[in-house]
Formats: structure tokens, C-alpha cells, sequence
């Protein structure tokens, strides 16, 4: 029953509106425990849903026993959602089939879908993808970065968005991850012009101190977001005077107005709506007020109750033994809790506990919330409670050793899931943090540590860097105690900082990259030897090989070759031990790439060569395509372009059978590149164009910026260079939406020598020196030396429109921008530094005749 929300449901109504026009905003609804944002939301809903809109829920998972869970579920609350559209999609494939959109626009999220199991409710090939996306793997083939994880879900909403509008709730956003958090925000630039409204709720009381006693990032998220005017708050307002007045009018045949009963109750409850219609409860049981609404009692003698909690907290002791009991049980899985565990905790047989559960949400404490398949593809109810506060009140009255006997006895029932669920490849990230939480309360604490090691992969196969980084730190932490048990200590620790280094990594930090994959080593190296299980020594000595690479590749990327060679080669003698060949592949490849870096092309073909043959034989399909690719670069900076394309080709043919999407838009790029060098034009731009299709269909908002500019370099290669402005232009448009130095630069120099050979010399020099400004920022030498280079062509142009004095000194600062430019791209081994020689060349016979 919703009174006194006039104001709230003409907003509500008013943004509804606004998005059915196509004006897509987020509308956040705050206010403290008990006022009934969520409620309003329903009753809203309920009011208005039309069939032509979709409305889906997910609420962030609040803690269990003060283990703030949610922090830790990475992406989890927007993964529900997809599940929610799922259902949606199975009623009715005409306004949308989830599975296709998720195969063709969302990839990277086909681990939020349910895995129905029958293969028949399923297009083949997306039931690939799922099973696929369900492994916790170091690398997600379909994405690069968590941007392309976001672009995926915007690219998935705004299309089922164009045959239905979409209205969205995340509930209790104060308890949510950072990851989901910022896809809040990445979507809130994105919707504006789409038939999607998105609501979220939270408390700015726990909002203030979510996130460790500091204020949780939605706050912040918040403001940014209308600042940007894409979204704006609804303060969720106490109960007026008045709206007491209606709730009673409401709730009781015949009620008479009683103006000191009513300004009482206003009083005492301060106008929290749950304090009111609980507190009212009690005073029916009590006998103080009859079915009329008249208060029969003596207010001096009335209990009042100093809070909603504690309103709460005397409904729940007046629950009947049996109830209160099962309830208590059901508040160790948490806020949120499932049948099937409910069942193993409580020992009642299934219809009993349905009945008992019935009978729970007949009274308004708890909320059935439908079924869903999971749990080793075990169909189970779920449930929640009706409000927070509830789940508090009766959590809290358990005895420290009831909790300890419950928390134990969720673990046994969610370890069985999870040692099941590893078939099935069905371990979410949900699991696994629930289950850590509740192995670590009864003191379990390798499982616990496994739990909170798998959930870090979950994470970071999302990109998840935060929520990754917090659960690696469990491992850490839980593997440190003096009870944990020695024999698996250092494996567990070496796979945590392994993970770690993977993280630092792709993050560019490559000192401390280095760092930690020295710490996996360590710890790898200090792994209990077997020699009853050969297996476990290979085990012991891929990982070490492992952990040596990704020192190798961190060090190389700093561009210490020799250090990186070192690292290579102690990694190789670890290979040679484990006689997997695989590991060995994967050592040739990172030689091959430090003597590619280095200028080393002999050498680096010899060893991509190596990485080839193994691969080839293993049957390995992702290193042969990896390694054809890597000989295609090679052979393309020796200048031999034929050669280059045959690797190519052969590489693009293995991804496309690979259904690899992200490598085959890469692929499309190198090839594409290497005909425009061969002056095929044509085929260079059918090849980026087709890769620009496949990263626009990807999210790869990176990779879309990068084909926009080679297909402005095919225009000018082909000297149409106002077409080839108008791709460079956009591409910029592109890395300054994504905030990239590098892009910007390279799109900066591209405009210039454009506008060069348009005869625009001032502005060329304007472009290249604003493109020189960043790439002194990010002490790039090899842009800084060929805009160098360009500004040179650019004062030599300037020649031929002067001529004593002033064609003389133009001369002068052409030579030596030239010489300057040419020195430095020599000493770092530039491939395609003649043009920059013979134009150097042409400067200074020039200068020779002048004299």
C-alpha cells in the first residue's frame, strides 16, 4: 500500500515517460531503512506496466554475518539482470532472443546466462559460448579490458531496448561491487537516447561508510552523473502528518479521524513508513487498537520502541516457535536465501518447508522472488526477506553458537554444490564468495582460501581489477594462518600472486608485475616435490616456468632486452623439465617477441618458428594462429609484405574456425595494413571495415578507434586526403572519448601530414605540435622522432613559397627537425624510417647548392 508518494510517482511517472520518448536517464531513490524505496518501486510498477515494456531486478547481496559479500561479487547485480531477461526472452522470442543478442553483440557476458543443460533450448553455438565463458581462464578471448566488458552490456541493452523498452532497478546499490558500479556509470553517458530507464536505491547513511568505513562510490558516481545531467536523485521522504492519516483510512473499515492517536504515532515513528505499518501490527496483537483503527489503550503505558529496528525485532519475537526458528535458519545463507539450502539446514521435507515458507510470506516477512536454475542445474525457490531490517533482527538473536553451527552447515550444503558444479562448469562468482565467507566463520580454512581464489579468476575474467585484487588478498591472508595446511601453502600463495602479476600487467604496471610473478616463483619453487605423482612435479615446474615469463614479458615491456632473455632462458630450463610442450611454445614466443623488440629478426623468426612447430603438433589451434601472426609481423617490419600476408591469412583462417572474434578483427587490422602497403586498396579497406564491424559488435571500443584511423590511412595512402580527414577526425573523436594519450597523438599526427599534402601547412604544424605536446607527456621517442621528421617535410614545404633569406633558414630547420628525428628513430630500430632518410638527403643537397 503505497500514501504520501504523490511527489515520488509523478517523478517516477515523468521519467517513464521521458524514456518511452526515447530520453533514456537513471533516477537514484534514497532515503534510510524503512521508508519503502524498494515498495514504491512495485507499487509503481504495478500501476503502470504495459506490455510493450520490460522490467528486471536485481538487489546487491547484503552482508552475511558482517562479510560485506557484496563488494566481492564483481559485476553480479547487472549478471542478474541478463538472467531476468532471459526469462523475458523464453516468454516471448518475438520481441527478442537473448541467446543470439548475447552471442552477437555480448560474448564476454554468456556466463550470466542459466545454463538450461538441454541443448534443444539453445542455438549450438551459443551453448558453446556459455560453457566456454563459464571457465575461470587467465584470458578472455572475446574482450581485451573491462571498457569492452561495459560496451558489451550497453551494445546488449540498447538492442533489446529497440524492440522493447527497458526499465531497470538495482536495489541497495550502497552494497554493490565497485565493477557494477562503474558500468552505472560507463552506462549513464550512453542511454541518454535510448528507451531505458534505470533505477537504483540506496542509503546515504551506510553509503557514507560502505566500503571500510569510507564513503562507497556510488556517492561519488551519483554526483558525476548529474553533473553529466544523465541521471538525477529522488530523496524518498519521511510519512507527513497527512499520509499517517490516508495509511489509517486505508487499512481500517470505518475509521474515524483521531487526531492525538495519529499525531502520536507521527510522533514516535518520526514518519518511517516500516515503524508505522509494523508498529501498527503490534498494536492490533496487544489489543490497543480494534478493528476500527480506534486506540483502546492508555499511552503512558504503551512500549514505544526507539527505532525500526526495534519495531522489527518485536515482530520477530512474536513469530510462533516453529517459524522463528526456520527463518533463523534461513538468515545464515543470507538476505537473499534458496530452498534447496533452506531444506539440508532446517531437515524438513520439500512440501513441508513450502508450506511453512507460504505461510512466512502470507505475514509479510519474507518475499518469494521465483525460481531459478542453478546450483549444479538444480532448480531451487528463492527467497527474500521482506525488509533488511528483518534479516538483521533475527540473525542477531541467534547465539554465537547457533551461527558457528548454521554457517557450518551452509558450507557442507554449498560445498557439495561447488565440487558438483565444477562438472558442469557452474561456479559463479556468488557461489564462491558465499562459500568462502561461511568456510572461514567455522574455521575451514583451505576451502576457504580455494573458494576466494576461484572467485578472484571469476572476477578477473570480467576484468574486475578491484573486486580481483580484494579476493586475492583473502587468499593471502587465509593461507597465512598457522593452521592452514603446509603441503598446499605455497601453491595456493603462488597461483594468488600469479594471478596478481596478470592483473598488474595488463594495467601496465610492469615493475610491480615483475614483483609479483617473482613471489608466485618463490613460492611455486618451494612446492613439495612428489616423486610418487610425476604429475605434480610437472605441475610444479609449468608453473615456475610461468610465473619466469611473465617476468621475462615485464621486463621486456620496460624494454630490458637482456633481462627479459634471462628471465626466458631460466623459464625454458623449467620447461624442459615438465616435458609439456605447450609451456615450451610458450617460452619461444617470448623469446621471439624481446628479438622482435629488439631489432633481432633473425633470431625472433627462429623462435617463432619453434613456437609454430610445437603448437602444429600439439594440434593447438589458439598458439598456431598466435604464431602465424607473429611471423606475419615480423616478415611485414623485414619489408616482405608477401610473405607477411601468406602468415596472415593463415592465421585469420584458424580464428574464424576458432569463432575468436577479438583476434580475428586483430588479424583484419595486420592484414589490412599490409595490402594498403602493397597498394591494394581495396582489399585494405574491405579488410578494416570488416574488422571495425566485428570490434563495433564487440564493444572494443579501443580496437574501433584504431580501424577508424587505418581506414583514414588507407584514403591517404590513396591520396584522398579530405576522406582520409574526415576518418582521422573521427578516430580522435574516439580515443579522446576513451581517454587515450597514445590514440590522440597518432590521430593528431595523421591530421598533420594530411593537411601537409593539402597544402594547409599552417595548420599541419599547429596538428603536429599538439600531437608533439602528448608525446612528450607520455615520453613516447619514436612519435616525438617522426613528428620531428614530419615538421621537417613541413618547413621544407615551406620553401617553395619563399626564397633568399627566409627559403634558406627554412632549409635549416627542415635539416636539422630531420636530422633530430632520423637519429633517434635509428637508434631504436624503426623499420620505415627511409622516407624520413631520403628526405633528409634531398634537405641537405639543397643546403649544399644554396651555399
Amino acid at each position: 500500500m503505497l500514501v504520501g508518494r504523490t511527489r515520488e510517482l509523478d517523478v517516477l511517472n515523468a521519467s517513464f515517460r521521458q524514456m518511452l520518448e526515447g530520453k533514456g536517464s537513471i533516477l537514484f531513490l534514497t532515503g534510510e531503512a524503512g521508508l519503502g524505496k524498494t515498495t514504491l518501486v512495485h507499487e509503481w510498477w504495478k500501476s503502470v506496466a504495459p506490455d510493450s515494456a520490460i522490467y528486471a531486478e536485481a538487489a546487491c547481496s547484503i552482508p552475511i554475518g558482517n562479510v560485506d559479500v557484496g563488494r566481492l561479487e564483481a559485476l553480479q547485480p547487472w549478471a542478474d539482470i541478463v538472467a531476468q531477461l532471459e526469462t523475458h526472452s523464453e516468454k516471448d522470442k518475438k520481441k527478442f532472443d537473448l541467446k543470439k543478442l548475447i552471442h552477437d553483440a555480448a560474448p564476454s557476458w554468456a556466463w550470466a546466462i542459466p545454463f538450461v543443460g538441454d541443448i534443444a533450448h539453445a542455438a549450438v553455438e551459443t551453448t558453446r559460448l556459455i560453457k566456454e565463458q563459464r571457465g575461470p581462464t587467465e584470458r578472455n578471448f572475446t574482450v581485451g579490458n573491462q571498457q569492452q566488458v561495459f560496451q558489451q552490456y550497453v551494445n546488449l541493452l540498447t538492442k533489446i531496448a529497440m524492440e522493447t523498452p527497458l526499465v531497470i532497478l538495482l536495489d541497495d546499490m550502497h552494497w554493490a561491487d565497485a565493477s557494477s558500479t562503474n558500468l552505472l556509470f560507463y552506462m549513464s553517458r550512453q542511454i541518454a537516447s535510448t528507451r531505458i530507464l534505470i533505477l537504483v536505491t540506496y542509503r546515504p547513511d551506510e553509503a557514507a561508510t560502505a566500503s571500510n568505513g569510507k564513503p562507497h562510490p556510488i556517492l561519488k558516481i551519483k554526483n558525476e552523473i548529474a553533473r553529466y545531467e544523465t541521471g538525477k536523485e529522488l530523496a524518498i521522504t519521511r510519512l507527513t502528518r497527512e499520509a499517517i492519516h490516508e495509511f489509517l483510512e486505508r487499512t481500517f473499515t470505518g475509521y474515524d479521524e483521531d487526531d492525538v492517536f495519529e499525531e502520536w504515532l507521527f510522533k514516535i515513528s518520526g514518519g518511517n513508513s516500516l515503524f508505522v505499518t509494523q508498529f501498527i501490527k503490534t498494536l492490533l496483537e496487544d489489543g490497543l487498537v480494534d478493528g476500527a483503527g480506534r486506540f483502546t489503550g492508555d499511552y503512558e503505558f504503551v512500549k514505544i520502541p526507539d527505532s525500526a529496528l526495534a519495531v522489527v525485532e518485536e515482530r520477530t519475537a512474536r513469530l510462533d516457535d516453529a517459524t522463528r526458528e526456520l527463518l533463523s535458519y534461513a538468515t545464515a545463507e543470507g538476505e537473499e536465501f534458496t530452498s534447496y539450502v533452506l531444506e539440508q539446514l532446517s531437515e524438513k521435507k520439500p512440501m513441508q518447508l513450502l508450506k511453512e515458507l507460504h505461510q512466512a510470506a502470507d505475514i509479510g516477512v519474507i518475499v518469494p522472488k521465483g525460481t531459478t536454475r542453478m546450483f549444479a542445474n538444480h532448480t531451487t525457490g528463492i527467497y527474500g526477506f521482506s525488509h533488511a531490517l528483518f534479516h538483521k533482527a533475527l540473525y542477531d538473536s541467534l547465539l554465537a553458537e547457533q551461527k558457528e553451527y548454521l554457517h557450518r552447515k551452509c558450507y557442507d550444503v554449498l560445498k557439495d554444490v561447488w565440487d558438483r558444479s565444477a562438472v558442469e562448469q557452474e561456479r559463479t562468482i556468488t557461489l564462491a564468495s558465499k562459500l568462502m565467507t561461511h568456510a572461514e566463520k567455522c574455521g575451514i580454512l583451505e576451502p576457504a582460501a580455494e573458494a576466494a581464489l576461484a572467485a578472484a579468476q571469476s572476477a578477473w575474467h570480467t576484468y574486475a581489477e578491484e573486486e580481483t585484487l580484494e579476493m586475492i588478498a583473502h587468499v593471502k591472508r587465509l593461507a597465512a594462518e598457522p593452521a592452514f595446511p603446509e603441503v598446499h601453502r605455497s601453491r595456493i600463495l603462488g597461483d594468488a600472486w600469479q594471478l596478481q602479476s596478470g592483473v598488474e600487467y595488463l594495467h601496465g604496471r610492469y615493475e610491480d608485475a615483475l614483483n609479483a610473478a617473482g613471489e608466485a616463483f618463490e613460492h611455486y619453487r618451494n612446492m613439495q616435490d612428489d616423486v610418487k605423482d610425476p604429475d605434480n612435479v610437472k605441475v610444479k615446474n609449468a608453473k615456475c616456468s610461468r610465473a619466469l615469463l611473465r617476468r621475462a614479458n615485464s621486463v621486456r615491456m620496460r624494454g630490458m632486452f637482456d633481462e627479459s632473455l634471462a628471465e626466458a632462458r631460466k623459464a625454458y630450463e623449467y620447461a624442459k623439465k615438465t616435458n609439456v610442450r605447450e609451456v615450451e611454445a610458450e617460452v619461444c614466443t617470448a623469446f621471439g617477441n624481446t628479438y622482435a623488440d629488439s631489432g633481432a629478426y633473425d633470431d625472433a623468426l627462429r623462435y617463432y618458428t619453434q613456437s609454430l612447430e610445437i603448437c602444429e603438433s600439439l594440434h593447438n589451434a589458439m598458439g598456431t594462429s598466435l604464431a602465424l601472426n607473429n611471423m606475419g609481423i615480423l616478415y611485414g617490419l623485414r619489408g616482405m609484405q608477401d610473405a607477411a600476408m601468406e602468415y596472415f591469412t593463415r592465421s585469420l583462417r584458424i580464428r574464424e574456425e576458432a569463432g575468436d572474434r577479438y583476434n580475428i578483427a586483430m588479424t583484419l587490422n595486420n592484414l589490412g595494413s599490409t595490402h594498403n602497403t602493397l597498394d591494394h586498396y581495396e582489399e585494405a579497406l574491405a579488410c578494416h571495415t570488416r574488422g571495425l564491424r566485428i570490434r563495433e559488435s564487440i564493444g572494443d571500443r579501443y580496437g574501433i578507434a584504431s580501424s577508424t584511423l587505418n581506414i583514414g590511412n588507407v584514403y591517404a595512402s590513396m591520396k584522398e586526403y579530405a576522406t582520409a580527414l574526415e576518418w582521422f577526425r573521427k578516430g580522435l573523436a574516439m580515443w579522446e572519448g576513451i581517454e587515450n594519450p597514445s590514440g590522440i597523438a597518432i590521430s593528431w599526427i595523421n591530421i598533420g601530414t594530411a593537411l601537409e599534402h593539402q597544402g594547409a601547412l599552417p595548420e599541419a604544424r599547429e596538428a603536429l605540435l599538439r600531437a608533439n605536446e602528448i608525446a612528450q607527456t607520455i615520453k613516447a621517442k619514436s612519435y616525438e622522432a617522426v613528428i620531428q621528421c614530419e615538421l621537417g617535410i613541413i618547413s621544407l614545404d615551406f620553401t617553395q613559397q619563399t626564397d633568399g633569406a627566409a627559403r634558406t633558414a627554412h632549409l635549416q630547420e627542415a635539416a636539422s627537425q630531420l636530422e633530430e628525428g632520423v637519429a633517434t628513430l635509428r637508434s631504436i630500430g624503426y623499420a620505415k624510417r627511409e622516407v624520413y632518410e631520403q628526405k633528409l638527403e634531398e634537405v641537405k643537397k639543397s643546403l649544399n647548392s644554396e651555399i
